[in-house]
């Protein structure tokens, strides 16, 4: 199956920005279960375009001149094989993903839920688990944001894709799994228009196996990945540093179609 994706994000500023430095990671990379057949991003100001230490596409965006708003623009076309059930990638090794990181600290409440609910370390106990964790905390937008912790969002009873994949991160970690966040995006023929979207990955006997809590997705027939890390800041689309500027606004809009 092939995918049109379009992403364009848009900050707007109450005063001049004097000088901004935005790092990105919106370009997706052609891994097991995934094609890049083109990708492009329309930037302001200059760019530097390197791997992090995650093997992630990073590019560096430089605004050295004053700005009131910020547009950038992510698009391309994915091929998906839309037959996998897994995802074998050994860009890095994947140890680094074992370990909690402040924003996937398990607490005692957390512990106790995941000795409730994950019965078995294997792909179907994982799936049940993720079901247990999407029917504790529904989908709320709007009820946290991008610095809520694993164990806020968990006391809350509430969160996003984002918080649901902290929170099953934190549980199968803590048990000894190793389990990575992954930012990219999701197809689904019934709506076009979404944000940018995340989910887990685990590691069963060498292969990366895709835990979508929010939208109880198992396979990765219908998701680009484009960052994988241990959590939210490593995998963010955008995050950047700013002089000025005062309050930001952020509109986002992303189309992901058949094509």
């Amino acid at each position: 199956m092939k995918l049109i994706v379009n992403h364009q994000t848009i900050y707007r500023y109450d005063q001049m920005v004097r000088r901004s430095v935005q790092y990105l990671r919106m370009s997706p990379q052609t891994i097991a279960h995934q094609k890049v057949l083109s990708w492009q991003l329309s930037l302001p100001g200059k760019t530097l375009e390197q791997a992090d230490g995650f093997g992630n596409v990073w590019t560096t965006l430089y605004l050295d001149q004053p700005h009131r708003d910020l547009f950038l623009l992510a698009q391309g076309e994915i091929e998906i094989d839309d037959s996998a059930d897994y995802i074998v990638d050994e860009r890095i090794a994947p140890e680094i993903f074992l370990h909690p990181t402040d924003m996937t600290l398990i607490d005692e409440p957390m512990r106790e839920f995941t000795a409730k609910h994950l019965k078995s370390l294997d792909r179907s106990g994982l799936i049940a688990f993720a079901e247990a964790v999407v029917a504790k905390m529904p989908y709320t937008p709007g009820a946290t944001g991008v610095r809520t912790t694993a164990s806020e969002a968990f006391m809350l009873g509430h969160g996003v894709c984002q918080d649901h994949t902290h929170v099953f991160l934190a549980c199968v970690r803590d048990r000894g799994l190793i389990a990575r966040y992954v930012s990219g995006y999701l197809y689904t023929p019934i709506s076009s228009h979404m944000a940018s979207h995340a989910w887990a990955e685990v590691l069963l006997d060498g292969r990366w196996y895709l835990f979508d809590i929010s939208n109880q997705i198992f396979t990765p027939r219908q998701h680009i990945q484009t960052a994988v890390g241990r959590d939210y800041l490593d995998a963010a689309p955008v995050r950047g540093v700013r002089q000025g500027g005062g309050n930001e606004s952020l509109s986002a809009m992303v189309q992901v179609l058949a094509s």
